[in-house]
């Protein structure tokens, strides 16, 4: 067969390669994408490292993508500051707090390295934590270590007190600053108002005297946004170098036939729309349940591509009713749920000064 009659999936990579498909970022959940929402939290967090803010949180519903967004964020800002280590740690409820053991969790979150073995004293795991924090940041010449928590709503007083020692020694001994970014779910809006009555102002302070809502996709236009994303080989190219994005990957001959998933986004919204309608409606979607009905479209819709493709309500109603999100409805979303506003602080300026 002559390369101008050769099937452009045999040519270039495609759905066709099985390999290739099994470890596609798509179909593994790997697709670490800025979406619109991921763009906004952006601006927030980056603004908050340029200015050498000690801290700022976020909170999100169930599903709506914190742990995605987490990686994406710190992607984006160790390319915005090469100089500036990024570290991401998980939050781990217990149920009786001690020092130790958080400073040790704390110590393998930061290192990706087991914690020294023995019972050491929280002194000795503070100060090699420290020392650590310290080491990273001068060998790249910073003044400044970024620190994600995911599931930050599992930690209480005594941990942010911990962690304020940390960043206070941090700052005395090395002078380096240790930028906080809390991401939790709606009770770490219960853990500020709890830390306002007992007057902890000064964590509040240092971590969250600015609280915002991590929002979902809320709109046709956040959508649209998210959808190009998959068609844009400057941000979705697989494999890399290839010149492929995610949508020309799964439907090369309908990309090659100016198909787009962005423009089903009307279509897509309007899908979502039916489908909560029977369960009172939404006004945001999880990106939990966007990727997956995307995904499962893109995988079963790559059987049919061609030219002059054209997808159809059938399809994403499918896609959708597939990805679980109408089970989600009432459950660990509705939509009347909403994110209480961040009660302002007493002595809020008194609390900023102090943290710094």
């Amino acid at each position: 067969m002559s390369l101008h009659t050769e099937d452009p999936r045999m040519i270039r990579p495609s759905a066709a390669d099985v390999k290739l498909l099994d470890s596609h970022p798509v179909v593994g959940n790997r697709a670490y994408l800025p979406t619109p929402p991921i763009k906004r939290t952006y601006l927030e967090i980056s603004e908050a490292v340029a200015e050498r803010d000690p801290g700022i949180s976020f909170v999100a519903f169930s599903r709506f993508g914190k742990t995605f967004a987490i990686s994406v964020l710190a992607d984006q800002l160790a390319a915005a500051f090469p100089s500036v280590p990024v570290l991401c740690v998980n939050a781990t409820q217990h149920t009786r707090y001690t020092e130790p053991a958080f400073l040790s969790e704390l110590f393998e979150g930061c290192t990706r390295t087991p914690a020294p073995v023995g019972h050491l004293k929280a002194s000795v795991l503070r100060s090699k934590l420290i020392r650590y924090l310290w080491t990273l940041a001068e060998s790249r010449g910073s003044d400044r270590v970024v620190l994600f928590v995911d599931e930050a709503q599992n930690w209480t007083e005594p941990e942010l007190t911990a962690l304020r020692d940390i960043s206070n020694d941090l700052a005395l001994f090395a002078r380096v600053l240790l930028v906080v970014n809390l991401f939790g779910a709606p009770g770490l809006v219960n853990l500020r108002a709890a830390l306002l009555q007992a007057g902890r102002t000064d964590l509040i302070g240092r971590f969250m005297v600015r609280q915002f809502e991590f929002q979902g996709i809320g709109s046709v236009a956040d959508l649209a946004g998210t959808m190009a994303c998959y068609d844009d080989v400057d941000i979705s190219e697989y494999p890399t170098g290839s010149g492929v994005s995610y949508s020309a990957f799964f439907m090369p001959l309908a990309f090659r036939d100016k198909w787009r998933l962005e423009k089903d986004a009307e279509l897509v919204w309007e899908c979502f729309q039916k489908i909560a309608r029977k369960h009172g409606g939404f006004k945001q979607i999880g990106m939990k349940w966007v990727a997956s009905s995307i995904r499962r479209f893109l995988m079963a819709q790559s059987e049919w591509d061609r030219a002059g493709f054209r997808s159809t309500e059938k399809m994403w109603e499918h896609a959708i009713n597939r990805s679980g999100f109408a089970q989600t409805l009432g459950v660990t979303y509705s939509s009347d749920a909403k994110i209480p506003a961040a009660a302002p602080a007493e002595n809020q300026e008194k609390s900023e000064q102090d943290s710094v």
